[in-house]
């Protein structure tokens, strides 16, 4: 039983990483330079509203996510590779977290408030900047929580 619970919450854990992961990377890959190229105007309109909703819905991803790799981890316990994999897919999950909330969520609640309230955002470019300083980290963290899930079914 606990090895069929295992491959369930692993498929669970990798298919909502998957989800934030792919959405790190477009935005890593091809947003960071769309904006870049963008006037201020529609970085603070777009952007704001993709923030609105991907605010909104995203997080039930992320907890998911780091629930499933959590419940991996107290099934296999750090004794044996699975939990040592389990173990640092929540870690890396867990920085990706701490990233977000720190840098990357303070800028989306500017740009939400101020299409919220139709305010223009002064300095959009800056915000913008800083919000992709953290989008690569964020990929890379993705890729390696991703990676060790995915290792875990060839232990």
């Amino acid at each position: 039983m606990s090895t069929l619970l295992m491959h369930i919450l692993n498929g669970v854990a990798i298919v909502a990483t998957a989800v934030v992961f792919g959405t790190d990377v477009f935005f890593a890959v091809v947003g960071k330079k769309a904006a870049a190229k963008s006037k201020d105007g529609s970085i603070a309109d777009l952007m704001g509203h993709f923030h609105e909703v991907a605010d909104a819905r995203m997080p039930f991803f992320g907890a998911t996510a780091i629930l499933a790799s959590l419940l991996q981890l107290i099934i296999a316990g750090l004794h044996n590779t699975q939990g040592q994999l389990a173990g640092l897919a929540l870690l890396a999950l867990l920085v990706h977290l701490i990233v977000y909330l720190t840098v990357a969520k303070p800028v989306n609640n500017i740009m939400v408030d101020a299409i919220k309230f139709g305010r223009l955002v002064n300095n959009i470019r800056e915000l913008q900047l800083r919000w992709d300083k953290v989008i690569g980290l964020r990929a890379l963290l993705l890729l390696l929580a991703i990676t060790s899930l995915v290792v875990i079914n060839y232990c």
